[in-house]
């Protein structure tokens, strides 16, 4: 992995609207989507406490506007690896597909260490369970529902639990590595052997075998749990 440019900054955008977004992210991270606009605004360095609804509008102009910040420019350079991938004919190759959903993220955590919350975002909300409900355009899923369908026809084991399992491993693995990444920026200058890592460790949790059917489930319930629980098999 040798590309350097971030893939998630927009000349567009003013010094002022930049630190709004930044500001927004972090604390999006740290409090939820139920932050004040006022907060924000306060904590980006503005003056006027109605900073964002001068820049954005209103909560909704905010969110799509971290979306394009964002989400945006990550999903194009996906697009183009998925491309890439069909002209090669390696659709159905997991490790190949593993780092069109990896490298883009990691490409934009090692080009600005310390100054994205993007992957803490993603893993407060995939953690609690309501990432689908994030308040973003709907486009932001369309690449990722591709890379779901293309695993899923790669391997009969990678059903859509896998496929969270996936998500839920990558994304926490990354936002600790952004995490750290704020507390020590030459962590990027190293950082490749571990996301290489990452890449195997996905491919492990989408490749492993389908439990067995009838197979007891361990007990996590201090003996509470029935002897002929099974796993699902789906």
């Amino acid at each position: 992995m040798t590309r350097t440019r971030d893939p998630a900054v927009s000349p567009s955008l003013t010094r002022p609207q930049e630190r709004i977004l930044v500001a927004a992210e972090r604390l999006f991270v740290e409090a939820g989507f139920g932050v004040s606009l006022r907060e924000i605004a306060v904590a980006s360095g503005q003056r006027n406490h109605s900073a964002v609804q001068y820049h954005f509008g209103d909560r909704a102009g905010l969110a799509d506007a971290l979306y394009r910040y964002r989400m945006v420019p990550l999903n194009a350079r996906r697009a183009e690896m998925m491309e890439e991938i069909w002209a090669r004919g390696e659709e159905r190759d997991i490790e190949v597909l593993l780092r069109a959903y990896i490298v883009p993220m990691a490409e934009h955590l090692l080009a600005q260490p310390g100054r994205s919350w993007y992957l803490r975002l993603m893993a407060r909300f995939i953690i609690s369970g309501v990432y689908t409900d994030l308040p973003f355009p709907s486009d932001y899923y369309v690449q990722f529902s591709k890379l779901e369908e293309m695993l899923m026809a790669a391997d009969a084991c990678i059903t859509q639990s896998r496929v969270y399992l996936v998500t839920l491993h990558v994304v926490s693995v990354l936002a600790s590595l952004e995490t750290r990444l704020a507390l020590e920026p030459a962590l990027a200058d190293r950082a490749g052997e571990e996301i290489e890592d990452l890449v195997l460790t996905a491919y492990a949790v989408a490749t492993a075998p389908a439990p067995r059917p009838g197979r007891k489930r361990p007990d996590i319930n201090g003996g509470r749990s029935s002897s002929d629980a099974t796993y699902a098999t789906g």
